[in-house]
């Protein structure tokens, strides 16, 4: 007689009940939900977003999915919540990676949309529409699904990304688009939208959210992950050499998270903590590098900002890199200069105190600032390396926009 442990009766349930679950184990990929370690903290924000994005680059893999559903696949899954102020729906963006023969990949996409509003919420599927294949006939269920019929065969290196934005309709409706974009030889989809979900519940207006909870008692994050295939697989990962970055949108721009984790809050599927994939944030190239080993579930890097004096330029090199920056500069003179981006070379242009407050955003709120002073004598200056960490205790509420530009102005 099999004895069957918990972690077996857990992943059996949801199962039978079709229910994302956070296991013991979990999904390694970026992950965002609303907490960082600031001067040995952690501090507490949250904010909102028009959009959320995955990309990844793979050089090279091995791996197994072992589950209670049939198929050798890894999945890399894009997921957040979507919310108008009342309701909260779980969404996925989930590209599959099968191997073939030789070092060839069959590739393939799918969304899903859960209701997240309560505990074991169902879906009034009269009341969503789009493109889906899951339930075919039903009224109520526990989630949507809509796979994309097609079906490419690529040999690594490819990139492969997802993407998912909210909007309203003129009608007041939520509407949430899925994309997809695979690169690779003889291959170069773009962006493409495979599915538009229309959530018939009238609002004044639509989001994600990251920050804290949802009444369905899941966090409220970002992340973009890998996985096993599906219904709670384990990836078993023998080799893998890829880098990955995260994004989330606002007012048309793209943004780096304020910070990040390796792990998965939310999804049941996961990868093994031994044959598992071992995540570096690179601070000089702005990604995350992943290769096989052993998981390591931490944050990936913690905020931080660096003012330094060279050859006549001033250079500001913030952490994360595409984090929304922003760095005041008050020359001798007691002019300020107010510029975003997250890599600065500055021109100075006269001798004397410059002041530079460095400033990490969460929309119009900021979170950290760290303040440097720089005397120009001369040729060469002194630096002062006062540094003053100003966190916000409260958690604020984000509007987010891509940095990421280098900035070349004078002073």
């Amino acid at each position: 007689m099999r004895t069957l442990t918990l972690t077996t009766i857990i992943i059996a349930i949801a199962l039978f009940i079709k229910l994302p679950l956070a296991l013991g184990v979990n999904a390694v990929g970026i992950s965002d939900n609303g907490t960082m370690i600031l001067n040995g903290r952690v501090l507490n924000y949250s904010y909102s977003a028009q959009g959320v994005m995955g990309v990844l680059t793979l050089y090279n893999a091995s791996f197994t999915s072992v589950g209670f559903v049939g198929g050798n696949v890894a999945s890399i899954q894009l997921n957040a919540v979507v919310t108008n102020g009342r309701y909260y729906y779980w969404v996925q963006d989930i590209a599959h990676l099968e191997p073939l023969t030789g070092s060839s990949l069959m590739v393939w996409f799918w969304d899903d949309l859960w209701n997240v509003s309560y505990p074991q919420a169902p879906l009034m599927l009269n009341y969503v529409r789009g493109s889906r294949v899951y339930p075919s006939n039903q009224q109520y269920a526990y989630y949507y699904r809509h796979v994309e019929p097609s079906v490419m065969v690529v040999k690594p290196p490819i990139t492969v990304g997802c993407m998912v934005t909210v909007s309203l309709t003129p009608m007041g409706y939520i509407n949430i688009s899925y994309y997809y974009m695979l690169n690779a030889t003889g291959i170069d989809t773009g962006w493409v939208r495979y599915d538009s979900v229309i959530v018939m519940d009238e609002s004044t207006e639509a989001y994600i959210t990251v920050g804290g909870f949802n009444p369905g008692g899941l966090s409220n994050d970002i992340e973009w992950v890998v996985a096993g295939y599906t219904a709670a697989a384990q990836l078993y990962v023998y080799y893998w050499n890829a880098t990955a970055t995260l994004m989330y949108e606002h007012d048309g721009h793209w943004y780096v998270p304020p910070s990040a984790q390796t792990r998965s809050f939310d999804t049941g599927e996961s990868v093994n903590g031994v044959y598992g994939i071992r995540e570096i944030y690179n601070e000089l190239r702005g990604f995350v590098v992943q290769i096989n080993g052993t998981v390591n579930n931490t944050y990936l890097w913690v905020p931080r900002a660096i003012a330094s004096y060279s050859n006549g330029f001033l250079i500001i090199q913030p952490t994360p890199s595409g984090g929304k920056w922003i760095t005041t500069i008050i020359n001798p003179r007691g002019v300020a200069h107010r510029l975003s981006g997250s890599a600065l070379r500055v021109k100075v242009n006269g001798t004397g105190r410059y002041i530079i407050n460095v400033t990490l955003y969460a929309g119009n709120m900021s979170i950290v600032t760290y303040s440097y002073v720089v005397l120009v004598k001369g040729v060469e200056p002194w630096l002062q390396t006062t540094l003053l960490l100003i966190p916000l205790a409260a958690a604020v509420v984000l509007l987010v926009k891509l940095l990421g530009v280098r900035h070349r102005q004078g002073l």
